[in-house]
């Protein structure tokens, strides 16, 4: 999966976490650290599927240099 599509994902789903966190958490001392966390989660997903489609080319790479 290319990484456009990659981010759409990771995003919908960080979206609706931060949506129910709107809707439901009224308070902003409770629902600030919340959204603050899942911010960092969503960056960090992010980051860790960069870096696994990255392992992952280069293994694709790899096996087709040996197929040769």
């Amino acid at each position: 999966m290319n990484e456009y599509m990659t981010n759409m994902w990771i995003d919908m789903i960080q979206n609706a976490k931060k949506s129910w966190v709107d809707t439901w958490i009224k308070d902003e001392s409770m629902s600030k650290p919340l959204n603050d966390f899942i911010k960092v989660q969503t960056e960090f997903t992010k980051d860790a599927m960069k870096h696994t489609n990255a392992f992952a080319n280069a293994a694709g790479a790899a096996m087709a240099k040996v197929m040769k």
